[in-house]
């Protein structure tokens, strides 16, 4: 017979895991720090940050059961993202130096090209109308008095090359001046020429 002052039965559950939210936080601050690499001290600080939250959930995770794996990911991600971020960066300054260089190395060429024109054509006119009864200068620095920047060195240190009369190469009329360019070599690809 049923005993009709017996407790209903009441079944009984284990407690739900308790969630781990270092490990959470470390997930997703690495995952941004992934993301968001390019930004320098705001990649740096949530992947130390990640790393942080996903050493302290791996401690949570050994007490509690759960969490582990999502703890080691956020770790691993903060570590990723800050390699990521270094490495962008690295890259970037590596790009601006070479792009510095590129535009150093024309700006210099542009002087030059500028330079040997002046010499030859407004310089060399001028000093010729001061000295009608001779045909050369002895040396550019005669020319130099003509000019507003009076340095008769090519922007990679080398003197500029005067040619006049006899020594007056082949295509130049009159006057002519030439840079040996950035080798210092004359008679190469990177000679800079008022002719």
């Amino acid at each position: 017979m049923v005993n009709p002052y017996a407790q209903p039965y009441a079944p009984t559950y284990p407690p739900p895991p308790q969630g781990n939210g270092m490990a959470v936080a470390a997930m997703v601050l690495g995952i941004l720090a992934i993301v968001l690499c390019w930004i320098p001290f705001l990649n740096w600080g949530l992947a130390l940050l990640a790393i942080i939250f996903g050493a302290l959930g791996i401690g949570a995770a050994n007490k509690r059961g759960s969490g582990k794996g999502m703890a080691i990911a956020g770790l691993v991600c903060g570590a990723i993202g800050a390699l990521l971020g270094v490495m962008f960066w690295l890259l970037v300054v590596a790009a601006v130096r070479t792009v510095g260089h590129q535009i150093e190395k024309g700006s210099k060429k542009a002087i030059a090209e500028i330079t040997v024109r002046e010499l030859a054509t407004e310089a060399y006119p001028m000093w010729s109308r001061d000295h009608a009864s001779e045909e050369c200068p002895r040396s550019l620095g005669d020319l130099a008095s003509y000019r507003t920047d009076r340095d008769l060195r090519d922007p990679w240190g080398h003197e500029y090359r005067m040619y006049c009369g006899s020594n007056l190469p082949a295509g130049a009329i009159g006057f002519a001046v030439s840079s040996d360019g950035e080798d210092g070599i004359e008679g190469t690809a990177d000679d800079i020429k008022s002719w």
